[in-house]
């Protein structure tokens, strides 16, 4: 009797490469089925050769490697004959400790299987083969953002950092309770193309933990200068901040004002709202607060503890519209991930770690000492906790939801997925990872 394995193989072949242009600067003839396999994946418009060409010179640029399942025996007239099945592409992307330090991720995007192949084992497929690469490789720790969110805990991702879609009442936020600081002034979305606002998020990355560098085709859609259509944008407005008798610029904000069909509230939805101190954030909310003609802000990538809250006038003018998962991490390497960070209390705690992938199974002992790690494996197995080895005993996917801070120990012990014998453990262990400022993602991959 056949493995799954074979009966894979039987049908498909898993093809791995790097995406490229033709003379002409067009997607390549593999490059191109496999963009379009995408767009199927998330019901996007087939895209023009214009549009296609600048994707793929931003796939180039980021030196992603693609991988696509494919059907050995495609039917006629089957857009198998072309297309992946299954899509799946990988590439580096640091990831900010928010002391200025970071580490590289094998940051995972574009995972697709169509629904006509379902269930044959595609995803888990392309998803074992991507990890043994990042280990090979040399990744401590793979990343990625879902469309999803159950999809990617069987795999050993935790979900990291969660985030708020937000609105706030502009008229009722206003005057804030303690006034702003700086100057905000409007600018064009050129200008603030023209390296100054790379500039203020390299400063927003290098502070904020959790923070992922961008990837090339993020930047003209946050300067407006085109839209998620890949057309033009036409609307996107841009103001800056800078700090009292600075001319440098330590944050921006770009906008576009969205007229409410009958009885909705016209808003103004913000594009991009990236900030080097807590003064210019409050300096560009007020500004936003105070654009007429508009009933609300809204804002999809606040933070859990957004200041905003505090500051406004009258709180209950601030609404949740939704929150979600937003960054998930997967450990590859327990060392080399936990002593790249820094901890903000010494401490000694050992963690058994499950995986079922057998990547970062084992018990581990991390020792901090004035603010870095060192980490010793003690056993091939994650060992029980309370057997007076272990603090702590986990699977790999709460360690990847722990790692930046956002997370508590405490919490996962109270949910069940965190075992002990010692309540004061997980407290320790809390203590240890408490991050310099709250984790937050504005980068999407």
């Amino acid at each position: 009797m056949g493995s799954i394995n074979d009966a894979f193989d039987d049908r498909y072949e898993l093809r791995e490469f790097r995406p490229g242009t033709d003379d002409q600067g067009a997607p390549d003839s593999r490059t191109r089925p496999w963009m379009d396999a995408v767009g199927l994946g998330f019901h996007e418009p087939t895209e023009t050769d214009e549009a296609a060409a600048r994707m793929a010179s931003h796939f180039i640029a980021d030196q992603e490697t693609f991988l696509g399942v494919y059907v050995r025996q495609p039917a006629p007239g089957s857009v198998d004959a072309t297309w992946p099945a299954g899509t799946f592409t990988w590439f580096r992307k640091a990831l900010s400790w928010g002391d200025g330090s970071s580490i590289d991720t094998q940051a995972v995007s574009a995972v697709t299987v169509r629904p006509t192949e379902r269930r044959r084992g595609i995803l888990r497929r392309m998803m074992t083969h991507a990890l043994e690469r990042g280990v090979a490789e040399g990744y401590a720790v793979a990343s990625l953002t879902a469309s999803e969110g159950t999809i990617y805990r069987r795999f050993g991702f935790g979900c990291a950092i969660r985030e708020r879609a937000v609105r706030v009442r502009r008229d009722r936020a206003l005057p804030f309770l303690a006034p702003t600081s700086g100057t905000v002034t409007m600018v064009t979305t050129a200008w603030l193309a023209d390296g100054v606002g790379k500039d203020v998020f390299a400063r927003f990355d290098a502070r904020t933990p959790g923070s992922m560098v961008r990837n090339a085709g993020t930047w003209p859609i946050v300067f407006g200068e085109i839209g998620r259509d890949g057309q033009p944008a036409k609307d996107v407005r841009a103001a800056v901040h800078r700090a009292d008798g600075e001319d440098e610029v330590d944050g921006y904000v770009t906008w576009r004002v969205v007229e409410g069909k009958s009885g909705e509230d016209t808003r103004v939805q913000v594009v991009d709202l990236v900030y080097a101190t807590d003064q210019a954030y409050l300096s560009l909310w007020e500004f936003l607060l105070s654009i007429d003609l508009n009933d609300v802000v809204v804002y999809d990538r606040a933070r859990l503890d957004d200041p905003i809250v505090a500051a406004i006038a009258d709180n209950r003018a601030f609404d949740v519209d939704h929150e979600e998962d937003h960054v998930w991490l997967r450990v590859l390497d327990v060392a080399a991930v936990l002593e790249s960070r820094p901890y903000a209390a010494d401490g000694s705690v050992t963690l058994a770690v499950t995986d079922a992938l057998g990547h970062a199974a084992g018990t581990y002992r991390l020792d901090v000492r004035e603010a870095r790690g060192t980490v010793t494996r003690l056993a091939d197995d994650a060992e029980v906790a309370g057997s007076g080895t272990a603090d702590v005993a986990l699977d790999v996917a709460d360690l990847g939801a722990l790692l930046i801070g956002s997370v508590s120990p405490v919490t996962l012990a109270a949910a069940g997925l965190l075992q002990t014998t010692d309540p004061a453990a997980p407290a320790l262990l809390r203590a240890m990872l408490t991050p310099p400022r709250t984790p937050h993602g504005i980068t999407y991959f």
